[in-house]
């Protein structure tokens, strides 16, 4: 018990420590749920550029447009590319010169892309969207020529609205993958600098002398840092609740609690094998951005093939994540409670895993042997 204190006294005399604890979870928020709101349907803006100049194309065109009445899509001179590259605008469709009398004619027809350079994540999900209703619609009644004909545009005609069950935001649908990269984060951070710093300051033979066996060192390590990962895991749920966040504390504290414990021993483990703070230091960021790219958060898990969701379904993180979002999106499911247990199962066995690795490292690199 000695040595737990020990470790976290001598994490908390470090300013960097409070810096982490608090600062860091309030900037991931603020500048999280900042980035997050970029992907609301209200910050969509796609300019329309026509290069057809026939008679019908402004009609054509119309009824491309009503697909998306209101102020989703304008029509932009031949100067959008500025309005690109200053994010005013997500994307640019170009509707090339013969499109009209090329859809009149039945004939296969084209619509240019083109993407801003800012926010691209946005512009990529609104082609995504554009090509799969094109797809859609083709060979069926829309584009045919003599429904065209017949077809007008009316702003007295409401479209249906599309809303979501119980009212969510997005934003908030995002921060369970802010929780969880906090705490993962915090805990890699800290941990994976604790062993490598006993071994440059030789303090491995003091703590032989106090009998202090690989599993006690080890346990002692991942203890303080697991304390400290949870402290910044509650204080930035405590700020999602702030803004309006709303879900059980029960099942997100067991969460943040067994995914941190998960990722400290992971953090303690990047330090065991790790011959020095530089190395350590790599280790724990390549290991960070490894996880926060298969935390479902960035990169879409789907786009994986099978076998590499099955893969990505076992780390804590993403079922971390996955078990938080289920919850706000189907709050009554039979699902939500073995999901959750998965979770747990899954973090707790491998840290456990990790734990005894970390301790057969340490035993056979650092402790002193006796001769």
């Amino acid at each position: 018990m000695r040595y737990i204190k020990f470790d976290l006294k001598r994490i908390f005399s470090r300013p960097s420590t409070y810096f982490i604890l608090f600062l860091a979870p309030i900037i991931f928020v603020v500048v999280g749920s900042a980035f997050f709101n970029s992907l609301g349907t209200s910050d969509l803006k796609i300019g329309v550029y026509s290069e057809d100049k026939s008679p019908l194309s402004k009609f054509t065109v119309g009824v491309v447009m009503s697909l998306f009445q209101g102020s989703t899509m304008k029509y932009v001179g031949d100067d959008y590319t500025e309005e690109l590259k200053k994010g005013e605008l997500q994307a640019v469709v170009i509707i090339p010169d013969g499109f009209t009398s090329g859809l009149f004619g039945g004939k296969k027809t084209q619509i240019v892309y083109v993407p801003s350079p800012v926010d691209t994540h946005v512009s990529a999900a609104a082609y995504t969207v554009f090509k799969r209703l094109f797809e859609d619609l083709s060979g069926g009644p829309f584009f045919n020529p003599k429904v065209l004909q017949q077809m007008y545009t009316s702003p007295s005609v409401p479209a249906p609205e599309l809303v979501t069950e119980k009212a969510l935001d997005f934003t908030h649908a995002f921060a369970p993958s802010l929780i969880f990269i906090i705490t993962m984060f915090v805990s890699i951070m800290i941990g994976s600098g604790l062993v490598v710093y006993d071994k440059e300051k030789n303090l491995f033979k003091l703590f032989q002398l106090g009998n202090l066996s690989a599993f006690q060192y080890i346990f002692s390590k991942t203890f303080a840092v697991f304390v400290v990962s949870v402290v910044s895991g509650v204080v930035s749920y405590l700020l999602f609740l702030l803004v309006g966040f709303e879900i059980s504390a029960l099942e997100i504290i067991l969460l943040i609690a067994v995914t941190a414990l998960f990722h400290s021993a992971l953090g303690v483990l990047i330090s065991a094998v790790s011959s020095t703070n530089l190395v350590s230091n790599i280790l724990g960021a390549s290991v960070s951005l490894f996880l926060l790219l298969i935390s479902g958060s960035l990169a879409p898990i789907s786009a994986l093939p099978r076998w590499g969701e099955k893969i990505v379904s076992f780390v804590p993180i993403y079922s971390a994540v996955y078990s938080t979002r289920l919850l706000q999106l189907f709050p009554g499911s039979e699902d939500n409670f073995l999901q959750i247990l998965i979770t747990l199962l899954m973090s707790l066995i491998g840290s456990v895993l990790i734990f005894i690795i970390s301790a057969l490292v340490v035993n056979h690199n650092f402790m002193p042997k006796e001769d």
